[in-house]
């Protein structure tokens, strides 16, 4: 980092626009000496002074970006047209896909509707699975299940889906039964020895 250098004011005869007086006194704490700055670097020049023209323009094979784009700013060129706000003809719009087929999923995005919920297999084949409060209504699923399968009203992977779930239904009522089970037992004998 340059030093700064001062040279002497010329003694102000005549009003040059204030460019000449010296600072105001209680601005001389500021300045380490007497005088104007000449010259004085704050750090390195972003730009070098070979970047521009004399007209200030960026001389050719001097970029006006060095670093480029920075990260996060989409490309320009990859960026998808606005349909809502600037609809293209129909041949225009196959020209564009012609050039750029990356873009047939976005723009398609902002034609069609928005897909419809998913719904639940479960839903879709009738089932209620609070409703199964027996072992037998469990397999009425499954059997319900199997033929969604057959006949193509669900894949087998949504089939597989709803029979965990079966599954874990069942699961649940067989604890609950051997829960029960032992409390109607003893409940079964007290009765008995009560009348006794």
């Amino acid at each position: 980092m340059n030093t700064p250098t001062f040279d002497a004011l010329p003694p102000d005869t005549t009003d040059h626009g204030n460019r000449c007086r010296p600072p105001d006194p209680a601005c001389y704490p500021l300045f380490s000496g007497t005088g104007m700055t000449k010259y004085q670097s704050l750090g390195p020049d972003r730009l070098p002074p070979r970047a521009r023209d004399a007209r200030g323009r960026f001389a050719s094979g001097s970029s006006g970006n060095p670093r480029g784009r920075p990260a996060g700013i989409p490309n320009p060129k990859r960026r998808v047209p606005d349909l809502v706000a600037r609809p293209l003809s129909a041949q225009a719009l196959s020209h564009l896909l012609d050039r750029k087929p990356y873009l047939l999923r976005p723009l398609a995005a902002q034609l069609l509707p928005p897909p419809l919920r998913a719904t639940d297999p479960v839903e879709r084949l009738g089932i209620d699975l609070a409703s199964l409060r027996t072992v037998e209504d469990v397999r009425k699923g499954f059997a319900r299940v199997w033929t969604a399968i057959s006949r193509g009203e669900i894949a087998p992977v949504e089939g597989a889906r709803v029979a965990r779930r079966l599954r874990a239904r069942l699961g649940v009522l067989r604890r609950f039964a051997r829960l029960v089970s032992p409390q109607t037992q003893t409940q079964d004998s007290r009765g008995r020895h009560g009348r006794a």
